[in-house]
């Protein structure tokens, strides 16, 4: 992979990650996952400066991980050294971006508010804060601020809805897998696709990947979701009976994202 080719793979990537940003996050305010919440929040307290500079160093990243095989040392150090990255690994870990309710999967915060000894914990540790952590929950996500009435979407809820969804997006079969993994296979965009689907990941209500099988072992996607593109979130942990539907709409929205951008990386490769 010559380094030309490098720079025009992250550029459209780049082009991508911009456009989002620049149409004030559509896709990723939709996201239900902490994780999400988090980057987008972290996003609002950088200069338009700054966050561009974060952009720029997810593109590179994004263009290295499609060739892993290529770069894993040189991926490895930019993850690990680029200031954007250290300032975003640094922010995220603090308590600002770690206290609120608002960074708690909806399970784990309805077991919290449940739990008089949990409930004792955390006012005895915010005591000691010198700030208010956020226990407001994006209303993009989640209509109703009061925690009560939320209603964690379960997996028979979401199992369906995927497989309504699914067949009408790519899907024209599907296969267990070991661990209660289901595995969808079709064709998308002409491009044979899988996406594995698994709700019972630690913390997690729903997590997916995109797989696309390449003959000539040009360009690596594995277990690759559209949230990853962005170094957030390790799945969806805000889901809601309320808010399921539409989320399935968006998950379809993100495996295709995922599909496009890998045809564009092709398209540049050949």
């Amino acid at each position: 992979m010559s380094p030309q080719k490098l720079d025009d793979i992250g550029a459209l990537l780049k082009d991508h990650l911009v456009a989002e940003a620049q149409a004030g996050f559509p896709g990723l305010t939709r996201t239900p996952s902490t994780g999400v919440i988090q980057l987008l929040d972290y996003f609002a307290t950088l200069t338009e400066a700054d966050r561009d500079l974060h952009l720029a160093a997810l593109a590179q990243v994004d263009a290295l991980n499609f060739f892993p095989q290529l770069a894993v040392r040189e991926l490895e150090a930019l993850v690990a050294t680029n200031p954007a990255f250290v300032r975003y690994r640094r922010a995220t870990q603090s308590a600002a971006f770690t206290m609120g309710l608002r960074y708690v999967g909806l399970r784990m915060m309805k077991a919290m508010l449940a739990d008089p000894m949990s409930m004792q914990m955390m006012a005895r540790t915010r005591a000691t804060l010198d700030f208010i952590p956020r226990d407001d929950l994006p209303a993009a996500l989640v209509p109703d601020p009061d925690p009560a009435h939320l209603k964690p979407a379960k997996a028979p809820l979401l199992r369906k809805l995927i497989n309504d969804a699914f067949p009408k997006l790519f899907a024209t079969g599907k296969q267990k897998r070991e661990g209660g993994e289901t595995e969808y296979l079709g064709v998308l965009q002409g491009t044979n696709i899988k996406v594995v689907i698994d709700f019972a990941a630690r913390g997690l209500q729903l997590r997916y990947g995109v797989s696309i099988p390449d003959e000539t072992k040009t360009i690596f996607i594995w277990q690759r979701a559209y949230e990853d593109l962005w170094g957030a979130g390790a799945g969806w942990d805000c889901l809601t009976e309320e808010n399921a539907e539409a989320s399935i709409g968006l998950l379809c929205e993100h495996v295709a994202q995922v599909v496009s951008l890998r045809n564009g990386v092709m398209g540049l490769v050949r």
